[in-house]
């Protein structure tokens, strides 16, 4: 999700630059939501995925079909906004578009014929929606926003009170916490967690966790150190991400480990803190906000699976650190 939210500053650019221009969105399913509700998106056009219950001679009938679609488009322009695989690559050359442009970062042999443009990125820009928006602008777009910006319906603030209802006053609104990342580890403790968030409502500041499927774990290891029904703080595991949108939008901002709703937050207009471990702390630190590190010599190793024996450089991370930047941004008093 994260990848895709820092995509926004690109697109916007596109389309200040060329306010008539058309402009369709390749994704994955599981985020198509954010940009079907983007009002500069032509067209969302989902790649395909092969499900277990098909065969490969189906998988293969279905992707060339997926391809032939998209050739039958007959753009003038297809980007390739991170170029890190055999799949983007092989999509961008079917597309035959007149310009198809990638990043030289990841090159292979073949790119050149791949592509018609390749850039470079200076080593100066350090962030990824940099990197994007460097890229648009060698194409000759340009923005006067260029930070990633997300749009927000009346429907998705419809679906945030229909979950978390209208209990929640509006003197002291709510964090929202996300305890889970989708890599074992680049999580916080639950202990950490548990302590962080009692310290947030002793400040007077409602609590709401969430977490999606991929987060259950982490999620249910803190919700046990909670009583049921514990007062002002709200529990959901949902996987909506029109209802995730909805309310991070209602909220005073979020805290959490380096995933994808710290970015969609930021991209709302929310101040967030973000814990980072093994992650790239400088390619995706946040734009609205700070992070806290541990500063061990080993991170970032972007070992996020099972590589590491101990998890040291998120298991260190204090929660008094993780505090004081909540109140240097004024997420908490």
């Amino acid at each position: 999700m994260g990848d895709m939210v820092l995509t926004l500053s690109a697109l916007r650019a596109v389309q200040d630059s060329c306010p008539d221009a058309k402009v369709d969105y390749l994704v994955e399913s599981g985020m198509a939501v954010l940009f079907q509700e983007e009002p500069f998106v032509r067209r969302v056009i989902l790649l395909p995925r092969s499900g277990k219950s098909h065969s490969r001679i189906s998988s293969l009938s279905s992707y060339i079909k997926f391809l032939l679609s998209i050739r039958k488009e007959r753009y003038d322009v297809a980007i390739d906004l991170f170029s890190r695989g055999p799949r983007s690559r092989l999509i961008v050359w079917f597309s035959r578009a007149a310009r198809r442009v990638g990043v030289a970062d990841h090159t292979t042999w073949l790119d050149r014929w791949i592509y018609t443009d390749r850039i470079c990125f200076p080593n100066v820009l350090t962030q990824v929606y940099d990197q994007m928006l460097f890229l648009v602008r060698g194409l000759g777009f340009r923005t006067d926003f260029p930070q990633p910006r997300m749009s927000i319906s009346a429907k998705n603030i419809q679906k945030a009170i229909g979950l978390i209802g209208e209990s929640v006053d509006p003197k002291t609104e709510y964090l929202v916490v996300f305890p889970g990342s989708g890599q074992t580890n680049k999580n916080w403790p639950a202990s950490n967690w548990e302590k962080l968030v009692r310290s947030i409502r002793r400040t007077g500041v409602h609590v709401v966790v969430m977490a999606g499927p991929l987060d259950r774990e982490p999620y249910e290891q803190l919700k046990r150190l909670f009583e049921p029904e514990e007062a002002g703080i709200q529990w959901f595991l949902q996987s909506d991400l029109s209802v995730l949108k909805g309310v991070l939008a209602l909220s005073r901002g979020a805290v959490g480990n380096d995933s994808g709703p710290l970015h969609l937050a930021q991209a709302l207009g929310k101040k967030v803190v973000v814990l980072f471990g093994p992650g790239d702390h400088v390619s995706y630190r946040p734009y609205l906000g700070s992070f806290v590190r541990s500063g061990l010599s080993c991170s970032p190793c972007q070992a996020f699976v099972s590589h590491c024996p101990d998890n040291q450089c998120m298991k260190t991370i204090p929660v008094e650190d993780v505090l004081e930047k909540m109140i240097r941004e004024g997420l908490i008093v």
